[in-house]
């Protein structure tokens, strides 16, 4: 926590940003970069800093101004305002506006840099509603119409399944739809379709902050064939940035032509999958916890126990499964003296594919205690970053902070490792679970993906228990040893849910039946 005179610069810098010129991506990235660190010095708990915020920028646009005020304090109650004021103009308003502001506070959602307590039914009660209204007024405003099968039809064995983003099979959850399309035509003996979408905005059209823009893979346009490990996928893609009814209309016909018995949504808010609830069966298989945004017949979980609250359309569709982790196991390894690792480290490992913000100052406050603690620890960073290497430079353990940018051979890079940290975030799933596979144990907070795939064993409560927790293991080989088996145990659970192929075509065959009696 800053003192009186930082704060005040902080909070003062923020308002002169917001009261600047804020119609570039660069402007909203300063502003941004503002709000983060009016946040990081606590002002967002702070009620007069607040009030000084809030009567400062009165005047300004208020999509910016409750975005950033939301960015500083986590507040839900800013979105609601948010919404509030595109209810009101959703007829008139730009559809492509509309969809950079859904996706940025979904983006938000997803960091866990919102405050869910603030608003605790906020994408149930309000979140999902307005979704659905979106989805009505891009139907009417660009003429879509997806048509039903016709009655009486036969069944045709094939599943459309649907993405709104596919980048390569070295992106995880690009793996991971590839592995359903192989289960699918594997081990069910379905003709797949995988529609790539690009519908998350891929340029900025609002001030809201912090933006977001989604990558596309330019090759990936048109019909291609992907092969991934034994089997060959048929994949129509479309690269045609923004809502258009060319695009929109292409995509349903696609489907309306292959004429699938079911569709599948891959991942939460798939628009082209929620555009067909009324005509096609729908299930969605989620690729990260928290509460999915899905208009579908089942929505399967990812790892936990507990359904929605409530007794709304998600806790109704909800089903108890989490789908596989594609991870990729040559049984590669390696030696520390190939990585230039000495032999006696302890060595721990953070990997991430947004280090840059999840890797924030209480989490280096927490490194920066265990390295105290543990003399001959190392914590290597795997995962592509800009900023993170200029933080790490000027700390005071530096030399023992080590990125490593992008790393190709996982699996051997974790054959060295001792231990897996997880910061507070949503991701890390596949990387933990290939930290487990390799018989590495994890440590991490309640929460996010990470918490779901490790389970219970390794979760600890607070830092004081993360920094206890992690000094224990570096001191007793014996309680590492049994934490190393333990950890390919909890792999072994976590790869058999998702190798449930019978529980699977269950939920396939339900979300059909579900279809036809609605």
């Amino acid at each position: 926590m800053q003192d009186a005179s930082s704060r005040a610069a902080i909070l003062n810098g923020l308002i002169a940003h917001l009261q600047g010129p804020t119609g570039t991506g660069e402007a909203l990235k300063a502003i941004s970069e503002c709000c983060e660190a009016a946040r990081a010095a606590g002002l967002g708990n702070d009620a007069a800093a607040m009030e000084t915020l809030d009567a400062a920028t009165a005047g300004l646009d208020p999509i910016l101004r409750e975005s950033a005020l939301a960015h500083v304090s986590g507040d839900l109650h800013r979105y609601l305002r948010i919404l509030d004021m595109l209810d009101n103009v959703l007829d008139l308003a730009p559809l492509e506006g509309i969809n950079q502001i859904y996706w940025s506070m979904q983006r938000q959602l997803f960091l866990m840099r919102m405050d869910m307590a603030s608003v605790p039914d906020f994408v149930a009660g309000r979140l999902l509603p307005f979704y659905e209204r979106f989805l009505r007024q891009m139907s009417i405003r660009l003429g879509l119409a997806p048509a039903a099968r016709p009655a009486g039809r036969p069944d045709t064995g094939r599943i459309v399944v649907v993405t709104n983003q596919f980048l390569s099979d070295q992106h995880q959850p690009s793996r991971d739809l590839l592995l359903l399309a192989g289960r699918l035509q594997r081990d069910l003996g379905r003709e797949v379709l995988v529609l790539n979408t690009n519908m998350m905005p891929d340029r900025y059209h609002s001030p809201f902050v912090p933006p977001f823009a989604a990558a596309v893979e330019e090759r990936l346009s048109g019909e291609q064939t992907i092969q991934f490990e034994a089997g060959t996928f048929r994949l129509l893609s479309s690269t045609e940035p923004g809502l258009s009814a060319a695009k929109l209309s292409g995509l349903l016909s696609a489907v309306e032509a292959f004429d699938p018995d079911l569709v599948i949504a891959f991942g939460g808010s798939v628009t082209v999958a929620d555009l067909l609830e009324g005509v096609r069966p729908l299930l969605c298989i989620p690729t990260t916890t928290g509460q999915t945004v899905s208009l579908a017949d089942i929505l399967l979980d990812f790892g936990s126990s507990e359904p929605p609250a409530g007794e709304g359309r998600l806790a109704r569709s909800w089903r108890p499964f989490r789908f596989g982790l594609s991870l990729h196991r040559t049984g590669d390894s390696t030696t520390r003296a190939d990585v230039s690792i000495p032999e006696t480290a302890f060595v721990c490992i953070v990997v991430g594919n947004r280090l840059d913000a999840e890797v924030d100052g209480g989490f280096l406050d927490m490194l920066e205690h265990v390295l105290d603690r543990i003399p001959e620890a190392l914590v290597l960073f795997a995962g592509g970053v800009d900023s993170l290497p200029g933080r790490l430079s000027g700390n005071r353990h530096a030399a023992r902070l080590l990125c490593l940018g992008h790393v190709e051979r996982m699996e051997a890079l974790m054959s060295v490792c001792d231990l897996f940290l997880n910061p507070r975030r949503t991701g890390g799933g596949a990387g933990a679970a290939q930290a487990l596979a390799a018989g590495v144990p994890v440590l991490s907070f309640g929460g996010g993906d990470v918490a779901s795939v490790a389970g219970p064993a390794f979760l600890v409560a607070d830092a004081d228990a993360f920094i206890a927790r992690a000094t224990e293991l570096a001191a007793d080989p014996a309680l590492l040893a049994a934490a190393r088996q333990e950890a390919r145990a909890r792999f072994a659970v976590v790869e058999r849910e998702g190798n449930d192929v019978t529980q699977f075509a269950a939920y396939l065959d339900e979300a059909v039946t579900l279809f036809r009696n609605r």
